[in-house]
């Protein structure tokens, strides 16, 4: 299963060649649309995730990315085990999971239109608080010197 990251249903039916190139063009879409300025402050954080350790995908992130990449493959070393100081894992999924199955979806286009509206719903006013608990996060792993701190809060 794959998740749609556009608005327009008809491009949720890809096939697995296709779900590649999509998320490609996501990834330039957004670069695109960024200022100069902006684009120097973003990094791609690879999670390490089978998909993402394939080579022509790996290829594709270094050029794209170049130096900018936090995690398996990248220039900055990033623990796969640390959903701590990861916002996809501390916030975003739980938020995403939370409003697509608040009830089972009766049919697979439900689900698909539960996902879309989701990421929708995510405001600028969540991604600042989001940010902010990063800075939080990254100061009690200082405290902690590394070590698990999240359930100590």
């Amino acid at each position: 299963m794959h998740i749609c990251l556009v608005r327009n249903s008809q491009n949720c039916n890809a096939t697995l060649r296709g779900i590649k190139e999509k998320r490609k063009d996501v990834i330039s879409d957004f670069l695109e649309d960024l200022q100069l300025s902006d684009l120097l402050n973003v990094w791609f954080q690879n999670n390490g995730a089978p998909p993402h350790k394939v080579s022509s995908v790996q290829q594709y992130i270094r050029d794209t990315f170049q130096q900018q990449v936090i995690g398996y493959g990248g220039f900055v070393e990033w623990s796969p085990r640390s959903p701590d100081l990861n916002p996809l894992d501390f916030v975003l999924w739980r938020y995403i999971k939370q409003r697509v199955y608040a009830t089972p979806p009766p049919t697979l286009q439900e689900l698909r239109n539960r996902i879309t509206d989701a990421y929708a719903s995510v405001s600028p006013v969540m991604l600042y608080n989001v940010q902010r608990e990063v800075q939080s996060r990254l100061q009690m792993c200082i405290v902690a010197e590394g070590h698990h701190f999240e359930h100590d809060r």
